[in-house]
């Protein structure tokens, strides 16, 4: 570069415009060649102080981003179709997000496990009853329907009660309201 700037003082005293040009062309590419230099320069101080910072990531977080990038869990994809609703009802698949989020960030479930898959499935059902209802018929009149005693009475003889079905027990039970209660609400709606 120092030559090149040398070169082009003695070519403007000479008067030489050839010699001027030249030189001129010589410092812009010595000048093209340090910025070069120096952007792979820094390109290589970064890299190495990125290589340096960067841990060996444990196995288990591989395996998450493979998922993230678009590589299923086997598990995963035979869930789903198993669960037609999965991706066509919004709230069920929105739901089932959520639980996902709970289940493995807050209580410690492995999602590749079939104990993960299971309370799922147990939780969906509890959180969408009635979507359940046509497939189940057989299980569902197998299970106890809670017989509750009406809370009011009544001068006729004889008892009466009011059977829940297990959609309403579930609704009473997310509602935090006694079994009694919401059959006593259930039974006063029905009389007016």
């Amino acid at each position: 570069m120092e030559a090149a700037k040398a070169q082009l003082a003695k070519a403007r005293e000479a008067g030489d415009i050839n010699a001027e040009v030249e030189a001129q062309s010589l410092i812009s590419e010595y000048a093209y060649k340090q910025v070069k230099f120096a952007e792979a320069k820094t390109e290589q101080e970064l890299y190495e102080k990125q290589k340096a910072t960067q841990v060996e990531k444990p196995q288990v977080n591989l395996q998450r981003e493979n998922v993230a990038q678009g590589t299923p869990d086997p598990k995963a994809e035979q869930w789903a179709s198993k669960n037609s609703w999965f991706g066509q009802d919004s709230a069920m698949t929105y739901t089932a997000f959520d639980l996902h989020k709970k289940l493995t960030e807050q209580e410690g479930f492995d999602p590749q496990s079939d104990e993960y898959y299971s309370e799922i499935d147990k939780r969906i059902r509890l959180e969408f009853p009635h979507k359940f209802v046509n497939n189940e018929q057989t299980t569902e009149t197998t299970k106890p329907v809670q017989t509750v005693a009406s809370a009011k009475r009544s001068t006729k003889t004889g008892r009466k009660t009011v059977r829940l079905t297990p959609s309403q027990v579930a609704i009473a039970k997310k509602l935090g309201v006694p079994l009694e209660e919401y059959a006593k609400q259930l039974n006063i709606t029905k009389e007016v």
